[in-house]
């Protein structure tokens, strides 16, 4: 992380104003620090997210299904959704 701290301004509703107002307050911290820690939180969430992803699992290790048609029906096989219909808007033929 960067040592050096951009300055920014933010609008916030009162509802908004009042959580990051009261939880600042709470843990002693300034009202900026409160919003840093939330989108450290944030972005801690998101980096979790794709390494839950199934997708990715898959990438890393390698597999081999035995199916011809994965490329174009990979989310029923990957995720266990039903293929949504696409009406041909790719231009490909199944």
């Amino acid at each position: 992380m960067d040592k050096y701290k951009y300055r920014t301004q933010l609008y916030l509703d009162a509802e908004h104003y009042r959580f990051i107002k009261e939880r600042a307050a709470r843990y002693h911290v300034s009202m900026a620090e409160v919003i840093r820690q939330l989108i450290d939180k944030e972005i801690e969430g998101l980096e979790q997210d794709l390494d839950e992803d199934p997708i990715f699992r898959l990438a890393s290790t390698g597999f081999d299904m035995g199916r011809g048609d994965g490329s174009h029906h990979h989310d029923p096989y990957i995720y266990g959704a039903p293929a949504a219909d696409t009406g041909g808007e790719r231009g490909g033929t199944d």
